[in-house]
């Protein structure tokens, strides 16, 4: 097997698996900012129609509900993470490599 994509699947698993335990675990912060930055970047670009009707939740909950989800999503991360790094060492202990998606 090439060793390019050994390396290739080590960072990407990695980068995976780093990200997702980072936004798990809201690891210094990050998920909280990531959403705080999210929703205030998406702020500027809703714009409700007068016809429709806007539910009068307040900011600090949509904001907890949308950290829950980058857990969860954060937690996915990681499990594609730990999923690529066992993929990559079958290939290589059977000495197959990896199948590509054509």
């Amino acid at each position: 097997m090439e060793t390019w994509r050994v390396l290739g699947g080590v960072a990407t698993s990695l980068a995976m698996s780093l990200v997702g335990v980072a936004l798990a675990t809201n690891f210094r912060g990050v998920t909280e900012w990531h959403v705080r930055r999210s929703m205030s970047t998406a702020s500027a670009l809703w714009r409700v129609p007068p016809w429709r009707w806007l539910s009068d939740v307040p900011r600090e909950q949509r904001l907890a509900r949308f950290i829950l989800l980058e857990r969860a999503i954060g937690v996915a991360f990681a499990a594609v993470g730990l999923m690529i790094l066992l993929v990559l060492g079958y290939s290589i202990l059977s000495g197959q490599p990896m199948r590509m998606m054509t």
